[in-house]
């Protein structure tokens, strides 16, 4: 009879053997990989997940997964922390070379939105070496564009151009980066073109062309139709030129894309005006104007100011301010860049000095200025010059027209200010002597600003540090907690062994190892004598989560001994199935268990039920 309660307790525990299905990390990472680019919140949950799962995983998966977790941080805009996991990852990477000069290349662009040029470019340097000596031609490819990319920020353009020929070469003799080719010729075709070197642009662009309609890159096809128009508008060829840009035109409708279509039209404007076909000109401005409004584009900005000249060419001020009307009311003016800002606001002060709007013009005139001094002060110094002198014409036109009208009255007054002069200048004395004591005053209210801003600056670069410390210590606290919560799932699996040396002393009675009933007394025993798993679980659950039995058992009081254990083992995520083998239940069981938990404590929705244990 006994012998038969052991064997009904052992079967109790086959559920044990149910193994849950593998956590695919590889599929992580793809997918995360996927959406961290376009939705970065959904990525963030898969690498959570992944960094969340138990046991001691490998170098590479916590490597490419922090990696991860720095790209998530550069997409939302938190270059620190982005540089801190990126970092972190590299610490698992030194023996997996391929994957390190992956974090090294996403460190070196965090590097480089931060304004770091110098450490961008060392650490883009140190990928190459790596991937040097792994042979990876591809990866050395890469490396160069991003060097361009530093080179370009630092307006170092002929170095820019070198790497990216060095980049250009690498690819065209790699199976692997034959589909990189195509950008890489289009970005040297705009480097050229805004050198100067419009047929050699044009070239590049033709290879392009050839490049991505190879590979189905239709859209990018199209694009570059625009960009060989352009450089052919500069050589003069409008025949060819207005060629592309109605085949570009006809491409990217199929897309839908307005913006696009609304350059194209621009640029015929641009070819019709240099082809002095002024109606034509300001017919197809007018479609550009009207689409590129539509979306609210950017480059509406440098287009208006074209079509703006256009119209003051043409003497029609009265069109050109409604066209200044409608652009200022949109307020495009300041996501514009500045080569577009300068083009609109010299426009526009062109037109105001043609209808005498002298205040608005002189206006118009020094943001221009500023606009070219922000630019290149070298490269623009002749045509600030230009604007510089356009300004004081108008500014002294302002002023002449103030002392012509001046003159008059002082002409009529000169008698009676004769005598009153004696008095403003005692009076401009005494006003002389009130400003200066004011700024006197001014002054030492100021040195004292300045000493209390610097005490204030000081107070909060110690907040800063405090702060700052006290993240580090949260980030070791959550490590910690991390690690003890793998311990405690591993002395939930330990009791599972415990269950399997019982299943073994069945077997032996099954083959006939063991076939008295004491010699099954003395196993248990000595099985018996073995250290408590389920007192350990419990110890250690405690010591992880010391409020959470307490916390339960004051909110809901219905609740027993055996259901804060079993909500324990909810608590760490295992299965029905898993708790089931644990408690020595059937699986129907612990699914009964569950709901009898959830009743009493008033609860019917799972999601809510899991939750609530979570969160305490």
């Amino acid at each position: 009879m006994r012998y038969l309660l052991y064997l009904a307790v052992l079967l109790f525990a086959l559920p044990l053997f149910a193994q849950k299905p593998d956590y695919d990390f590889v599929k992580a990472e793809k997918d995360s990989r996927r959406l961290v680019y376009g939705n970065p919140d959904s990525a963030l949950v898969i690498i959570k997940n992944t960094l969340a799962q138990s046991g001691n995983l490998h170098d590479t998966i916590y490597g490419n997964t922090y990696n991860l977790y720095g790209i998530y941080y550069g997409m939302i805009g938190k270059p620190d922390s982005t540089l801190y996991y990126i970092k972190k990852s590299l610490t698992y990477l030194d023996k997996y070379p391929r994957n390190k000069t992956r974090s090294l290349m996403n460190l070196a662009i965090g590097y480089r939105n931060r304004g770091d040029y110098k450490l961008s470019i060392n650490t883009l340097n140190e990928s190459i070496a790596i991937n040097t000596k792994e042979n990876n031609d591809v990866g050395i490819a890469i490396a160069y564009g991003e060097l361009a990319s530093n080179y370009s920020y630092m307006l170092d353009y002929k170095k820019s151009v070198n790497y990216l020929l060095k980049a250009a070469a690498i690819l065209k003799g790699n199976k692997k980066g034959t589909k990189q080719v195509p950008a890489i010729n289009q970005k040297l075709g705009n480097t050229y073109m805004a050198m100067g070197n419009y047929k050699f642009a044009i070239d590049l662009y033709r290879e392009s062309l050839k490049g991505f309609k190879e590979i189905g890159g239709l859209k990018n096809y199209y694009l570059t139709h625009i960009n060989i128009a352009e450089a052919l508008i500069q050589l003069k060829n409008y025949k060819d030129a207005e060629k592309s840009l109605n085949e570009a035109i006809t491409g990217l409708e199929k897309f839908g894309d307005k913006e696009m279509i609304g350059i194209s039209y621009s640029k015929i404007g641009n070819l019709k005006s240099k082809q002095k076909n002024n109606a034509k000109a300001i017919k197809a401005y007018k479609s550009a104007i009207e689409m590129l409004t539509e979306v609210r584009s950017s480059r509406l900005i440098r287009i208006a100011g074209e079509y703006i000249d256009l119209l003051n060419a043409q003497n029609d001020s009265k069109k050109a301010l409604e066209v200044i009307a409608g652009i200022d009311k949109l307020k495009l003016f300041a996501s514009a860049n500045l080569d577009d800002q300068e083009v609109y606001k010299n426009a526009t002060a062109a037109t105001y000095e043609a209808t005498n709007n002298d205040k608005e013009a002189i206006k118009a005139y020094k943001h221009t200025i500023a606009i070219m001094d922000s630019i290149s002060a070298s490269k623009r110094e002749e045509a600030v010059r230009d604007m510089q002198a356009k300004f004081q014409t108008e500014l002294q036109r302002e002023k002449n027209i103030s002392l012509e009208a001046n003159n008059k009255v002082l002409q009529k007054n000169l008698e009676a200010d004769r005598a009153k002069l004696l008095l403003y200048t005692i009076a401009a004395i005494a006003v002389l002597l009130v400003i200066l004591l004011v700024l006197r005053g001014y002054w030492s209210r100021t040195r004292l600003q300045r000493e209390a801003l610097k005490t204030v600056e000081a107070e909060k670069s110690m907040l800063e540090q405090r702060h700052l410390h006290e993240q580090e210590l949260t980030n070791a606290q959550r490590e910690i907690i991390e690690e003890k919560q793998r311990e405690l799932t591993s002395t939930a699996l330990r009791m599972a062994n415990y269950q399997d040396s019982v299943a073994e002393i069945v077997e032996k009675c099954d083959k006939g190892g063991i076939t008295k009933i004491a010699d099954v007394k003395k196993e248990l025993q000595q099985l018996v004598k073995q250290q408590d798993y389920w007192k350990q679980f419990e110890t250690r659950f405690n010591n992880l989560h010391p409020e959470f039995g307490t916390t339960l058992t004051n909110r809901y009081a219905k609740l027993t001994k055996n259901d804060i254990e079993f909500c324990s083992l909810l608590k760490l995520n295992l299965s029905n199935k898993e708790i089931a083998s644990l408690l020595q239940i059937s699986h129907e069981s612990a699914i009964t268990k569950k709901y009898r938990i959830k009743k009493k404590m008033e609860i019917n929705d799972d999601d809510e039920f899991e939750k609530l244990l979570m969160d305490i």
